[in-house]
């Protein structure tokens, strides 16, 4: 096993009430977990302008919102990391973002398998349907 993986393992480094501040490889690692998804936020934010089907709107705004969150999450429990704050700073927060941002994804991956092409199809019936009506 790597030197670097070998810490990830024990439990003193994921639930010691006074961890020590990132450093080296894993400083680098979390700032650019954090940073990067903020930017993809941002970024699914402005792209969502340019779509029109409401569906994928929705599915590219969720999917903005969770990368703001996760960014702006991580980013402060990194904070509290770095400042070595008791309990607020303890590493296990870091493993409980990633598991929530991952039921949220999993919240998003079924809209978009699920409900969205329900929608399309519904949506796609009410234009073909309005075409005959009159105005």
């Amino acid at each position: 096993m790597p030197a670097w993986l070998s810490p990830l393992i024990s439990w003193s480094y994921w639930f010691g009430t006074y961890p020590p501040p990132f450093t080296g490889l894993y400083f680098w690692i979390i700032v650019g977990l954090a940073g990067g998804s903020f930017l993809l936020g941002l970024v699914f934010s402005f792209i969502n302008l340019y779509f029109k089907d409401p569906s994928t709107r929705r599915i590219i705004k969720r999917l903005g919102t969770l990368a703001l969150t996760f960014g702006v999450l991580m980013a402060i429990n990194f904070f509290f990391t770095q400042t070595s704050t008791p309990t607020l700073g303890s590493r296990f927060w870091f493993a409980g973002w990633l598991i929530m941002a991952l039921i949220w994804l999993g919240f998003i991956l079924k809209y978009a398998l699920k409900v969205a092409p329900k929608e399309r199809a519904e949506r796609a019936k009410q234009l073909e349907y309005q075409k005959y009506l009159p105005r």
